[in-house]
């Protein structure tokens, strides 16, 4: 990777220390990178990684002033495995009007990165799968490696899509591919969803990944000007920012009724014996 020179933090769980959200800033501050960690369990989403995430997303203009992109990225060799499933089978045994609040707080972890008033990029190292990969697509800019996996899998597992997939998909993608994904909850690799418009660019290696979103981060940070960018980032955004609230609201309650549903405990023992499941 290039010798940038960086600054680096460390947001992390006093009682899990493997589980937080990295920060390094470089290209003199002008760049913030983001890295989700859950070492050992592909970075899936739990709920301290989630705060931990907001919390640096809504100080970020007052924590970070000169910063003009922001990378999001995941920890070794995953980017994000999807909601945490010990957090998911409490969904299954909790009231379902008390689920589209958790849901919706859930989905409020994540979204500040529409708000945030600079590019956002992608650099999909590795599995993006459901909430994970809807994170990616809240993004500006994608960018992954041929081999990794990416997929809106809720449908699998018993649920109807959330973090706003319902919405991003529809909007970003074309119409069947957005359903292609959504309707069969498919993997498929990174030189596919380049080829289908999901992500920008494919690399040959998820070692490059990374520095690929990083040299496209330098172009934006070191050729444009910042004023005109924080104003088109919002022009882009605001076709969907005005009613993305009502969706996510739609989702939530989607959602919790599918959690209260014998096809999402199928689903949930699949998961844990790593079986196919079978639904009636």
């Amino acid at each position: 990777m290039k010798n940038y020179s960086r600054h680096t933090g460390r947001l992390l769980s006093t009682a899990k220390d493997k589980v937080g959200v990295d920060l390094t800033c470089i290209h003199n501050d002008k760049t913030v990178v983001l890295t989700l960690r859950n070492e050992g369990k592909m970075n899936c989403m739990t709920e301290f990684m989630a705060q931990s995430f907001k919390g640096i997303l809504q100080n970020l203009t007052e924590s970070h002033p000169r910063a003009r992109c922001l990378v999001i990225t995941g920890h070794g060799k995953s980017f994000a495995a999807g909601a945490d499933l010990a957090w998911l089978q409490e969904r299954s045994i909790t009231d379902p009007s008390k689920n589209i609040q958790i849901m919706r707080e859930y989905y409020g972890f994540f979204t500040p990165l529409l708000e945030i008033p600079i590019p956002t990029i992608a650099a999909i190292n590795g599995p993006a799968i459901g909430a994970g990969f809807c994170v990616s697509m809240f993004c500006d800019l994608r960018i992954t490696a041929d081999d990794a996996k990416l997929g809106a899998n809720f449908v699998k597992v018993g649920i109807s899509p959330g973090m706003g997939g319902s919405f991003t998909l529809p909007q970003k993608l074309t119409n069947q591919v957005c359903n292609d994904i959504t309707l069969t909850g498919r993997t498929f690799s990174g030189k596919e969803a380049e080829k289908m418009g999901v992500v920008l660019k494919s690399v040959s290696s998820r070692s490059m990944v990374l520095e690929e979103s990083l040299q496209l981060a330098e172009q934006i940070v070191n050729t444009t000007s910042p004023n005109a960018m924080r104003e088109t980032v919002k022009l882009l955004r605001a076709p969907y920012l005005q009613i993305m609230d009502s969706q996510l609201q739609l989702e939530a309650e989607a959602q919790s009724r599918c959690f209260a549903s014998d096809d999402f405990k199928i689903a949930l023992a699949s998961v844990k014996n790593k079986t196919v499941p079978v639904f009636d």
